[in-house]
């Protein structure tokens, strides 16, 4: 897990609380919208200092987009857990938003069913399962969303979805989501960081629904 601390003093503090009744939000919100760009101006920077595509959780890829870090065999207890997170969110939780959307459900209910699913990958990847974890995962893995116009764009959709109507090609997402987790899992299977990373808060999450 990463804990981001803030200290401000009672000026700066001061001049938030102004911003938020300015523009009628909670000073929460001001301090979760100020996160998201502090974290991604992190990850440029990140970026531009290892040089190359890099990730979260900081696996390299090589203009073909293969990961140039060393590989690393999982233990057979690894591996059964990569099985079990490919079974029930990939298999059975994606799958079933797909199998909703090609049976004729309303975009809108696909798109909720979708912010669900991306809370819980972000909360697996970056242990937040707000927009933050929703943006990291999309632009590091998802085909189309490699750039923060293209993320805030379809979270901005998703975040209206069930207010006014989402000129969204949900083939295009769906098909996306799922070419990004099937990355996820293989840089899991190979990439010993990613699997300490998001096999311990798999565990916690399954706990608690088990629970």
């Amino acid at each position: 897990m990463k804990l981001i601390a803030l200290r401000i003093d009672e000026e700066q503090k001061a001049r938030l609380e102004q911003l938020a009744e300015e523009r009628d939000v909670t000073l929460s919100r001001a301090f979760r919208e100020g996160a998201v760009l502090y974290l991604n101006e992190v990850r440029e920077k990140a970026h531009r200092a290892r040089g190359g595509d890099v990730t979260f959780l900081g696996v390299r890829r090589g203009k073909d987009g293969r990961p140039l870090n060393k590989p690393s065999r999982p233990t057979a207890g690894e591996q059964k857990r990569v099985r079990q997170l490919r079974e029930e969110m990939y298999e059975r939780g994606l799958g079933t938003i797909r199998t909703a959307w090609e049976a004729g459900a309303p975009p809108a209910v696909v798109l909720a069913a979708v912010a669900q699913w991306l809370s819980l990958v972000g909360q697996l990847y970056v242990s937040n399962g707000g927009e933050v974890g929703w943006d990291w995962f999309l632009r590091d893995y998802c085909p189309g969303y490699g750039t923060p116009e293209a993320s805030a764009d379809l979270r901005e959709a998703i975040r209206g979805c069930l207010v006014v109507d989402q000129s969204v090609d949900l083939r295009v997402v769906i098909d996306s989501l799922s070419a990004g987790f099937v990355r996820l899992l293989d840089d899991a299977e190979a990439q010993d960081a990613v699997r300490r990373a998001i096999l311990p808060a798999w565990d916690v999450v399954r706990r608690g629904f088990s629970e």
